[in-house]
Protein backbone atom coordinates (compact mmCIF):
# COMPACT_ATOMS: atom_id res chain seq x y z
CA UNK A 1 0.00 0.00 0.00
CA UNK A 2 1.50 3.46 -0.88
CA UNK A 3 1.91 5.41 2.19
CA UNK A 4 1.32 9.47 2.02
CA UNK A 5 4.81 10.39 1.82
CA UNK A 6 5.32 8.24 -1.14
CA UNK A 7 2.12 9.51 -2.42
CA UNK A 8 3.38 13.22 -1.82
CA UNK A 9 6.67 12.37 -3.55
CA UNK A 10 5.61 10.91 -6.63
CA UNK A 11 2.21 12.96 -7.73
CA UNK A 12 3.34 16.68 -5.69
CA UNK A 13 6.88 17.30 -5.89
CA UNK A 14 7.79 16.05 -9.22
CA UNK A 15 6.07 18.74 -10.66
CA UNK A 16 7.98 21.43 -9.55
CA UNK A 17 11.53 22.24 -11.76
CA UNK A 18 12.96 22.99 -9.13
CA UNK A 19 12.58 19.61 -7.25
CA UNK A 20 13.03 17.49 -10.53
CA UNK A 21 16.55 18.80 -10.85
CA UNK A 22 17.84 18.41 -7.37
CA UNK A 23 16.81 14.76 -7.78
CA UNK A 24 18.44 14.68 -10.90
CA UNK A 25 21.86 15.98 -9.99
CA UNK A 26 22.03 14.89 -6.51
CA UNK A 27 22.61 16.80 -2.64
CA UNK A 28 26.64 16.19 -3.45
CA UNK A 29 26.74 19.82 -5.27
CA UNK A 30 24.87 21.53 -2.89
CA UNK A 31 26.27 20.14 0.52
CA UNK A 32 28.21 22.88 2.00
CA UNK A 33 26.28 26.10 0.24
CA UNK A 34 22.99 24.51 1.78
CA UNK A 35 24.26 23.81 5.59
CA UNK A 36 25.81 27.55 5.22
CA UNK A 37 22.57 28.95 3.77
CA UNK A 38 20.79 27.36 6.56
CA UNK A 39 22.85 28.26 9.64
CA UNK A 40 22.31 32.14 7.97
CA UNK A 41 18.15 31.90 7.98
CA UNK A 42 18.26 30.86 11.83
CA UNK A 43 19.26 34.41 13.14
CA UNK A 44 17.25 36.16 10.62
CA UNK A 45 13.99 33.39 11.44
CA UNK A 46 14.66 34.73 15.37
CA UNK A 47 14.70 38.25 14.18
CA UNK A 48 11.65 38.48 12.29
CA UNK A 49 9.73 36.62 14.56
CA UNK A 50 10.37 38.48 17.63
CA UNK A 51 10.53 42.31 15.79
CA UNK A 52 7.09 41.55 14.03
CA UNK A 53 5.26 40.68 17.18
CA UNK A 54 7.32 43.33 19.01
CA UNK A 55 5.54 45.39 16.81
CA UNK A 56 2.47 43.91 16.72
CA UNK A 57 1.80 43.82 20.12
CA UNK A 58 2.90 47.90 20.20
CA UNK A 59 0.45 48.94 18.17
CA UNK A 60 -2.50 47.02 19.74
CA UNK A 61 -1.99 48.12 23.32
CA UNK A 62 -1.31 51.98 21.94
CA UNK A 63 -4.97 53.62 21.69
CA UNK A 64 -3.22 56.46 19.56
CA UNK A 65 -2.08 53.89 17.07
CA UNK A 66 -5.44 52.47 16.24
CA UNK A 67 -5.94 53.94 12.60
CA UNK A 68 -6.75 52.06 9.26
CA UNK A 69 -3.13 53.02 8.23
CA UNK A 70 -1.94 51.06 11.50
CA UNK A 71 -4.42 48.79 11.29
CA UNK A 72 -2.78 47.61 7.48
CA UNK A 73 0.90 47.79 9.03
CA UNK A 74 -0.30 44.92 11.48
CA UNK A 75 -1.86 43.30 8.15
CA UNK A 76 2.10 43.45 7.14
CA UNK A 77 3.49 42.72 10.03
CA UNK A 78 1.58 39.72 10.42
CA UNK A 79 2.81 38.50 7.10
CA UNK A 80 6.56 38.88 8.13
CA UNK A 81 5.59 37.45 11.38
CA UNK A 82 4.41 34.10 9.36
CA UNK A 83 7.84 34.16 7.66
CA UNK A 84 9.79 34.24 10.93
CA UNK A 85 7.47 31.21 12.18
CA UNK A 86 6.69 29.01 9.56
CA UNK A 87 8.43 29.93 6.47
CA UNK A 88 12.40 30.14 7.11
CA UNK A 89 11.61 27.02 9.73
CA UNK A 90 10.13 25.10 6.84
CA UNK A 91 12.98 26.28 4.38
CA UNK A 92 15.80 25.90 6.96
CA UNK A 93 14.39 21.95 7.65
CA UNK A 94 14.30 21.80 3.48
CA UNK A 95 17.73 23.06 2.64
CA UNK A 96 19.60 20.42 5.81
CA UNK A 97 17.10 17.49 5.01
CA UNK A 98 18.51 17.84 1.52
CA UNK A 99 21.82 18.31 1.98
CA UNK A 100 21.72 15.12 4.71
CA UNK A 101 19.39 13.21 2.36
CA UNK A 102 18.88 14.61 -1.03
CA UNK A 103 15.72 14.21 -2.18
CA UNK A 104 13.48 11.75 0.66
CA UNK A 105 10.59 11.61 1.55
CA UNK A 106 11.10 14.08 4.12
CA UNK A 107 12.41 16.85 1.91
CA UNK A 108 9.80 16.80 -0.32
CA UNK A 109 7.40 17.08 2.34
CA UNK A 110 9.41 20.23 3.84
CA UNK A 111 9.02 21.67 0.33
CA UNK A 112 5.28 21.42 0.39
CA UNK A 113 5.16 22.97 3.73
CA UNK A 114 7.51 25.32 2.22
CA UNK A 115 6.26 25.55 -1.13
CA UNK A 116 2.53 26.35 0.16
CA UNK A 117 3.16 28.52 3.23
CA UNK A 118 5.90 30.98 0.91
CA UNK A 119 3.09 31.77 -1.92
CA UNK A 120 0.55 32.24 0.43
CA UNK A 121 2.53 35.14 2.45
CA UNK A 122 4.23 36.34 -0.38
CA UNK A 123 0.90 37.12 -1.88
CA UNK A 124 -0.42 38.67 1.50
CA UNK A 125 2.23 40.98 1.05
CA UNK A 126 2.35 42.20 -1.83
CA UNK A 127 -1.02 43.05 -1.88
CA UNK A 128 -1.29 44.62 1.80
CA UNK A 129 1.25 46.79 0.21
CA UNK A 130 -0.40 47.83 -2.14
CA UNK A 131 -3.89 48.48 -0.04
CA UNK A 132 -1.19 50.38 1.72
CA UNK A 133 -0.08 52.66 -1.13
CA UNK A 134 -3.85 53.31 -1.97
CA UNK A 135 -4.78 53.73 1.83
CA UNK A 136 -1.72 56.66 1.71
CA UNK A 137 -2.49 57.77 -1.79
CA UNK A 138 -6.33 58.37 -0.52
CA UNK A 139 -5.25 59.94 2.52
CA UNK A 140 -3.48 62.79 0.88
CA UNK A 141 -6.36 63.25 -2.04
CA UNK A 142 -9.75 63.31 0.21
CA UNK A 143 -8.02 65.50 2.85
CA UNK A 144 -10.81 65.88 5.44
CA UNK A 145 -12.75 63.37 3.78
CA UNK A 146 -10.51 60.90 4.77
CA UNK A 147 -11.62 59.61 7.65
CA UNK A 148 -15.66 59.40 6.51
CA UNK A 149 -14.19 56.90 3.82
CA UNK A 150 -11.26 55.35 4.69
CA UNK A 151 -12.38 53.38 8.41
CA UNK A 152 -11.17 51.10 10.71
CA UNK A 153 -13.98 48.81 9.52
CA UNK A 154 -13.50 48.86 6.34
CA UNK A 155 -9.55 47.94 6.32
CA UNK A 156 -10.49 45.20 8.62
CA UNK A 157 -12.77 43.62 5.81
CA UNK A 158 -9.99 44.29 3.62
CA UNK A 159 -7.45 42.66 5.19
CA UNK A 160 -9.68 39.68 5.84
CA UNK A 161 -10.50 39.37 2.13
CA UNK A 162 -6.61 39.43 1.06
CA UNK A 163 -5.95 36.61 3.72
CA UNK A 164 -8.97 34.97 3.24
CA UNK A 165 -8.00 35.45 -0.91
CA UNK A 166 -4.31 35.12 -0.34
CA UNK A 167 -4.53 31.42 1.12
CA UNK A 168 -7.17 30.13 -1.44
CA UNK A 169 -4.90 31.38 -4.30
CA UNK A 170 -1.75 29.71 -2.92
CA UNK A 171 -3.37 26.27 -2.11
CA UNK A 172 -5.44 26.49 -5.63
CA UNK A 173 -1.96 27.44 -7.40
CA UNK A 174 0.64 25.50 -5.68
CA UNK A 175 -1.89 22.24 -4.88
CA UNK A 176 -3.82 21.98 -7.70
CA UNK A 177 -2.21 23.60 -11.39
CA UNK A 178 1.65 24.13 -10.49
CA UNK A 179 2.82 23.75 -14.09
CA UNK A 180 0.98 27.28 -14.26
CA UNK A 181 1.71 29.02 -10.37
CA UNK A 182 4.55 31.01 -11.88
CA UNK A 183 2.35 32.61 -14.53
CA UNK A 184 -0.14 33.40 -12.12
CA UNK A 185 2.51 34.89 -9.45
CA UNK A 186 4.02 36.55 -12.47
CA UNK A 187 0.39 38.33 -13.28
CA UNK A 188 -0.61 38.66 -9.72
CA UNK A 189 2.25 40.40 -8.57
CA UNK A 190 2.87 42.58 -11.74
CA UNK A 191 -0.52 43.64 -10.94
CA UNK A 192 0.27 44.77 -7.71
CA UNK A 193 3.31 46.56 -8.54
CA UNK A 194 1.87 48.44 -11.14
CA UNK A 195 -1.40 49.83 -9.03
CA UNK A 196 1.37 50.49 -6.17
CA UNK A 197 3.92 52.15 -8.69
CA UNK A 198 0.72 54.31 -9.45
CA UNK A 199 -0.93 55.21 -6.24
CA UNK A 200 3.12 56.52 -5.06
CA UNK A 201 3.66 58.65 -8.33
CA UNK A 202 0.02 60.17 -7.44
CA UNK A 203 1.42 60.89 -4.10
CA UNK A 204 4.31 62.57 -5.48
CA UNK A 205 2.49 64.72 -7.94
CA UNK A 206 -0.17 65.89 -4.54
CA UNK A 207 3.18 66.31 -2.24
CA UNK A 208 4.70 68.77 -5.40
CA UNK A 209 1.42 70.52 -5.59
CA UNK A 210 1.20 71.09 -1.85
CA UNK A 211 4.88 72.45 -1.65
CA UNK A 212 4.32 74.45 -5.05
CA UNK A 213 0.68 76.41 -3.24
CA UNK A 214 3.01 77.04 -0.56
CA UNK A 215 5.61 78.65 -2.14
CA UNK A 216 3.12 80.82 -4.10
CA UNK A 217 1.20 81.58 -0.91
CA UNK A 218 -1.78 79.68 -2.06
CA UNK A 219 -2.34 78.21 1.71
CA UNK A 220 -0.92 79.81 4.80
CA UNK A 221 0.73 76.83 5.98
CA UNK A 222 1.25 73.24 5.64
CA UNK A 223 -1.19 71.69 7.94
CA UNK A 224 0.49 69.26 10.54
CA UNK A 225 -2.02 66.69 9.51
CA UNK A 226 -1.03 66.70 6.06
CA UNK A 227 2.67 67.17 6.66
CA UNK A 228 2.22 64.03 8.42
CA UNK A 229 0.38 61.91 6.34
CA UNK A 230 2.99 62.55 3.50
CA UNK A 231 5.87 61.97 5.76
CA UNK A 232 4.32 58.72 6.14
CA UNK A 233 3.55 57.76 2.52
CA UNK A 234 7.73 58.25 2.01
CA UNK A 235 7.65 55.36 4.86
CA UNK A 236 5.76 53.13 3.19
CA UNK A 237 7.62 54.04 -0.36
CA UNK A 238 10.70 53.26 1.34
CA UNK A 239 9.05 49.76 2.71
CA UNK A 240 7.47 48.93 -0.83
CA UNK A 241 11.44 49.82 -2.46
CA UNK A 242 12.97 47.77 0.31
CA UNK A 243 10.59 45.01 -0.62
CA UNK A 244 11.48 45.28 -4.25
CA UNK A 245 15.03 45.14 -3.91
CA UNK A 246 14.67 41.92 -2.11
CA UNK A 247 12.74 40.13 -4.54
CA UNK A 248 14.41 41.62 -7.21
CA UNK A 249 17.69 39.38 -7.60
CA UNK A 250 15.64 35.72 -6.73
CA UNK A 251 13.23 36.77 -9.52
CA UNK A 252 16.62 37.10 -12.02
CA UNK A 253 17.68 34.24 -10.59
CA UNK A 254 14.98 32.31 -11.22
CA UNK A 255 13.85 33.92 -14.27
CA UNK A 256 17.49 32.99 -15.52
CA UNK A 257 17.12 28.87 -14.55
CA UNK A 258 13.53 28.90 -16.17
CA UNK A 259 14.59 29.98 -19.46
CA UNK A 260 18.45 28.40 -19.86
CA UNK A 261 17.76 25.86 -17.30
CA UNK A 262 18.78 24.84 -13.89
CA UNK A 263 22.28 25.04 -13.53
CA UNK A 264 24.85 24.02 -10.07
CA UNK A 265 25.64 27.91 -9.76
CA UNK A 266 21.82 29.09 -10.72
CA UNK A 267 20.07 26.65 -7.79
CA UNK A 268 22.47 27.66 -5.75
CA UNK A 269 22.01 31.51 -6.65
CA UNK A 270 17.99 30.73 -6.62
CA UNK A 271 18.50 29.35 -2.90
CA UNK A 272 20.91 31.99 -1.28
CA UNK A 273 18.75 34.76 -3.08
CA UNK A 274 15.87 33.34 -1.76
CA UNK A 275 17.41 34.25 1.97
CA UNK A 276 17.36 37.78 1.15
CA UNK A 277 13.74 37.32 0.42
CA UNK A 278 13.20 35.90 3.96
CA UNK A 279 15.73 38.57 5.11
CA UNK A 280 13.03 41.07 4.26
CA UNK A 281 10.56 40.28 6.85
CA UNK A 282 13.77 41.05 9.39
CA UNK A 283 14.08 44.47 7.74
CA UNK A 284 10.70 45.87 7.84
CA UNK A 285 10.49 46.32 11.71
CA UNK A 286 13.47 47.78 11.80
CA UNK A 287 12.29 50.49 9.09
CA UNK A 288 9.13 51.23 11.12
CA UNK A 289 11.61 52.05 14.57
CA UNK A 290 13.83 54.08 12.94
CA UNK A 291 11.42 55.98 10.56
CA UNK A 292 8.07 56.19 12.25
CA UNK A 293 8.83 57.99 16.06
CA UNK A 294 5.04 56.78 17.08
CA UNK A 295 5.67 53.16 15.97
CA UNK A 296 9.36 53.57 17.75
CA UNK A 297 7.84 55.41 21.08
CA UNK A 298 5.32 52.25 21.48
CA UNK A 299 7.70 49.53 20.82
CA UNK A 300 10.51 50.79 23.39
CA UNK A 301 7.03 51.69 25.87
CA UNK A 302 6.51 47.74 25.29
CA UNK A 303 9.78 46.46 26.21
CA UNK A 304 10.11 48.95 28.85
CA UNK A 305 6.96 47.19 30.31
CA UNK A 306 7.98 43.71 29.91
CA UNK A 307 11.55 44.05 31.27
CA UNK A 308 10.10 46.28 34.58
CA UNK A 309 7.37 43.41 34.71
CA UNK A 310 9.88 40.88 34.65
CA UNK A 311 12.27 42.47 36.76
CA UNK A 312 9.53 42.81 39.43
CA UNK A 313 8.84 38.63 39.05
CA UNK A 314 12.10 38.35 39.76
CA UNK A 315 12.22 40.64 43.03
CA UNK A 316 9.26 38.62 44.29
CA UNK A 317 10.85 35.07 44.04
Amino acid sequence: MTNFSDLLENSFCDRFDGYRYSTTVGNAPFKTAFFVNAALNVPFAIIATLANALVIISIWRSPSLHTPASMLLIGLAMSDLGVGLFVQPFYIIRLLSFAKQGTANFTCISTAALTITGAFLSVVSFKTLTAISLERCLSLRLHLRYEDVVTMKRVRRILAVVWLWSGISAIVWVVFVPSYKSHYFAIGIALCLVISTVAYVKIYRIARSHRRQIKSHQVAADPNNLRRRKKSAWNMFLVYCVLLCCYLPWSIMLAVGKITGYKTWNWIAINFTLTIVNINSSINPLIYCYRMREIRKAMSHTLYTMILRRTKTHRRS
